[in-house]
């Protein structure tokens, strides 16, 4: 496995993201005369409705997303072989995403969301750089959406793809 993960400053404001709010719940509820254990069952809960409405949402319109590529696959089958995985740009975010070629198909995808399409029918790779690391840019045929697909890359997948043109 290729893991192609940004070591960046946001991790800090991702956390900050998070402890605030909910210390901010534990000491107002403690204000309000509430015992410790309410005040601290209310601060997960101020955690886990952050966490829905900041990442589980991106993750389920990631999705969506993909679903108008290629063909779904099983989680088992994807992680049969070596695959990369990295942090790809989705919506002004960073999302992680796995990609692998099994003869002449890309499979990609995440965790319980896998797809795959054939090579032949990939208009255009471009290699770009995002967070430090190599992701790649496609364009493929049959898309039912104007926006591209972006996958991460690495020697990996490299050494499976022959660049003539674009492909």
């Amino acid at each position: 496995m290729d893991i192609n993960f940004p070591k960046h400053q946001r991790v800090a404001q991702s956390v900050a993201l998070f402890v605030l709010p909910a210390f901010c719940v534990l000491v107002v509820s403690m204000l309000y005369g509430l015992n410790l254990w309410l005040s601290a069952f209310l601060s997960l809960l101020a955690i886990a409705v952050i966490f829905f409405f900041k990442i589980y949402r991106y993750r389920r319109h990631h999705s969506k997303f993909l679903d108008s590529f290629g063909k779904s696959i099983k989680n088992s089958y994807f992680y049969q072989s070596e695959y990369a995985i990295g942090a790809v740009p989705f919506a002004n975010k960073f999302l992680s995403c796995s990609a692998r070629i099994e003869g002449d198909n890309l499979l990609f995808g995440r965790s319980r969301h896998f797809r795959s399409v054939e090579l032949e029918k990939i208009i255009d790779i471009e290699i770009l750089t995002c967070l430090g690391h190599e992701v790649a840019k496609l364009e493929i045929e049959d898309s039912k959406d104007d926006h591209p697909l972006f996958i991460p890359w690495s020697p990996l997948l490299a050494e499976k793809v022959k660049f003539s043109n674009g492909i």
